[in-house]
């Protein structure tokens, strides 16, 4: 499959390009730090577990894993971000806060993967699928398949509940953990609210690009970026006026990171995104794409898509053809734009903010990086 580069004309640009390359530094370093103190968590949890019965270890085991098995930890790294912007000094302490954001998205995928029926996550089996297998190798008796969707179900619940505590015993005062508990109980609620409205899309005859930009800013754009910046800039001691300029920033942003997950989603390698690139079509997912291609093609190029869109036995021409439709009525290009629009809009919200340097470049380079991401 070939490349599709989201902005051709941006590779020549150097500025851009060494931002984002910053960006990714950045990210890559904060992984280094985040990560060995989940797995000091994580080592805890288990022995934790161990003390309540023996069986019980593999739930701990199940969120541990998972959390290990990748992701760019783009949560948690917003997070730190904002409070570094907002003013905060204390990594030790915002590592506790940021953690809770990274194991609250492993009990959202987890879930997310039940709901979907997806079998793959970041390159392996997906929790339920792992169970359903560890239900088969020890013999037991029963539906090894019902037997993995339960599992998976308590798992990420198990997440959940330690998301939470983690937060909870962050090192900061408590007026500001309460605080930000108030925004991260909102991101919780707004994230299964658009979750709903994801899964509800599919089923409806037609909806409207701005439902779609709806769906994109509750279930992505404020889940992903404007909760965490909240938290982390309360966790700072931010007022009101600067969580409002990273509302600004987050929305577009997360709307924008969102289309061009869907795009890769679609034009990518399950290599370079970790799950197949036709199970979007394979399950009908109404992603921008999708509508403005409905929008844009040709009556009967319209009823292919009503043929192959949520056809779990489509094969690989009939995707590939769904592919040549999306390219060649002018929805690609469209979906590229307007992430384009969006990515520098969410850019200029910073720019002239009241924020500390070095927190507002990671804010800019995270920008640039999506502006300069390929399939």
């Amino acid at each position: 499959m070939s490349e599709v580069f989201l902005y051709p004309e941006l590779r020549v640009d150097r500025s851009i390009k060494l931002s984002s390359e910053k960006a990714l530094q950045f990210l890559t370093w904060y992984k280094s730090q985040l990560e060995p103190f989940l797995d000091a968590y994580f080592d805890h949890k288990i022995s934790e577990a161990s003390k309540v019965h023996p069986e019980a270890v593999v739930l701990s085991e199940g969120v541990r894993r998972f959390v290990r098995n990748g992701g760019k930890r783009v949560r948690p790294a917003f997070a730190y971000c904002a409070y570094v912007a907002s003013g905060g000094r204390s990594l030790e302490a915002i590592l506790y806060a940021s953690a809770a954001l990274e194991v609250l998205h492993a009990w959202a995928l987890i879930h997310d993967d039940i709901i979907d029926n997806a079998n793959i996550r970041r390159g392996k089996p997906s929790v339920h699928k792992v169970f359903e297998d560890f239900h088969r190798k020890r013999g037991f008796r029963g539906n090894a398949e019902n037997f993995g969707v339960y599992a998976a179900i308590l798992v990420g619940d198990l997440a959940f509940s330690y998301a939470d505590e983690l937060l909870n015993t962050a090192p900061f005062p408590a007026g500001r953990i309460r605080r930000a508990k108030e925004y991260y109980d909102l991101m919780k609620k707004q994230v299964i609210f658009g979750e709903y409205l994801d899964v509800v899309a599919p089923l409806k005859k037609q909806i409207t690009e701005r439902d779609l930009l709806t769906i994109l800013e509750y279930k992505t754009a404020k889940y992903t970026i404007e909760r965490p910046t909240h938290i982390g800039a309360i966790l700072a001691g931010a007022e009101e006026d600067i969580l409002q300029v990273f509302s600004s920033y987050a929305i577009p942003l997360g709307q924008a990171f969102q289309i061009q997950d869907d795009i890769m989603g679609t034009f990518s390698s399950e290599e370079k995104i970790g799950k197949p690139v036709d199970s979007d079509i394979k399950e009908g997912k109404r992603t921008l794409l999708v509508l403005k291609a409905y929008e844009y093609s040709k009556r009967a190029e319209r009823k292919f898509l009503d043929k192959v869109l949520g056809n779990q036995l489509a094969g690989e021409a009939e995707i590939e053809n769904v592919r040549q439709i999306i390219r060649e009525c002018g929805a690609l290009e469209y979906s590229q734009e307007l992430a384009y629009k969006l990515i520098k809009k969410a850019k200029g919200a910073i720019l002239q903010a009241k924020l500390v340097e070095e927190g507002r470049e990671y804010l800019l380079q995270a920008a640039d990086y999506l502006l300069t991401r390929s399939t």
